[in-house]
């Protein structure tokens, strides 16, 4: 069974003078801008997909917050698949490749 993971952020898009400037809150120093709201929109999508791999390979804790939210759905195979869940003893921590500091 796979999963799919859905960001949802606050984005702010306001006039700059003759252009728009947009960040979102909850990614502290992201800042864009564009000629106009939808390049810079787009531009913001761009930068939060950069600044969200960098979390990732930094191994940084999401910014969970009211701008920030995470929402993880289950993918469930058509019918006549069924989904079992099994659970596997392993020998030791050490060999799992999982961190001791669980």
């Amino acid at each position: 069974m796979s999963a799919s993971i859905t960001f949802r952020l606050s984005v702010v898009v306001e006039p700059d003078g003759e252009s728009f400037h947009g960040y979102c809150p909850a990614l502290k120093g992201l800042h864009v801008d564009g000629k106009t709201e939808r390049e810079t929109l787009k531009r913001v999508k761009d930068a939060v997909a950069v600044y969200l791999k960098s979390i990732a390979r930094h191994k940084d804790p999401l910014p969970i917050g009211p701008d920030f939210s995470v929402q993880i759905k289950q993918r469930v195979p058509p019918p006549p698949a069924k989904t079992h869940r099994l659970d596997i003893e392993w020998p030791s921590l050490q060999m799992s490749g999982i961190s001791s500091r669980i």
